[in-house]
């Protein structure tokens, strides 16, 4: 998990360098690609972007798991 790892560091699956794309174009990390395709994908930086998506994501865990009701009421607004 990216929030986890010390920066940077390599993914090299297939699958791993696809989402970070999608981060890269969300503009949530910096990421180095090279061009030959199969080769690793360096993640140099979380932006403040990908920083707050993040922590939304662990308040949203903290919340789902101290309040079913508040959760419940969260998802209806959804």
């Amino acid at each position: 998990m990216i929030a986890v790892e010390m920066l940077p560091f390599d993914v090299d699956d297939e699958a791993g360098v696809d989402k970070l794309r999608v981060l890269e174009a969300a503009g949530m990390v910096e990421v180095q690609f090279t061009q030959e395709r199969g080769s690793p994908a360096r993640v140099v930086a979380i932006t403040g972007l990908g920083r707050a998506s993040l922590l939304a994501e662990v308040a949203k865990q903290v919340i789902r798991q101290r309040s079913p009701e508040v959760s419940s009421a969260w998802a209806a607004l959804s």
